[in-house]
């Protein structure tokens, strides 16, 4: 049986939705017990089911800045709860979430994530019920931790 560590890359998806709220909340209050402190990356996307792309140059500017919105009010939060934001980093990603989370989680090596759970924002001929959380959890071998 090998040894877990503790987590040292988390990332950290938020829409800006409750859940994603009380995500980056949690994972702030989580990180004030850590030593060394993990590398954050707050991650956005915004929606695009038509393309893959990761580049946020192919989105609107009223997406783009609304989601550059989204983080640094995440950023802010995440500062307050922890006391810091030292090794916080941030990024927009345009695509389709669920595939652009488990991506940007394998570039850079995330060996946590902590994301709010849907409120059901999914089709229900979906076969991947549950949408986005659901993926995430079938295609990344990390650990996961759902707030909902």
């Amino acid at each position: 049986m090998a040894i877990l560590e503790l987590p040292e890359n988390w990332l950290i998806a938020t829409d800006g939705s409750t859940y994603a709220t009380m995500s980056v909340q949690y994972a702030a209050k989580l990180y004030r017990f850590y030593e060394p402190k993990p590398n954050v990356f707050l991650l956005n996307v915004i929606r695009d089911p038509r393309t893959t792309s990761m580049n946020e140059s192919d989105a609107s500017a009223q997406d783009r800045e609304k989601s550059k919105k989204v983080l640094a009010e995440a950023r802010e939060l995440f500062a307050e709860h922890a006391g810091t934001d030292e090794t916080v980093s941030t990024m927009v990603a345009i695509g389709e979430p669920r595939h652009v989370i488990v991506e940007a989680a394998r570039i850079r090596k995330i060996d946590h994530v902590i994301m709010g759970g849907s409120d059901y924002q999914w089709k229900i001929t979906d076969l991947l019920s549950g949408g986005v959380t659901n993926y995430i959890m079938h295609h990344l071998n990390c650990v996961i931790t759902i707030i909902k």
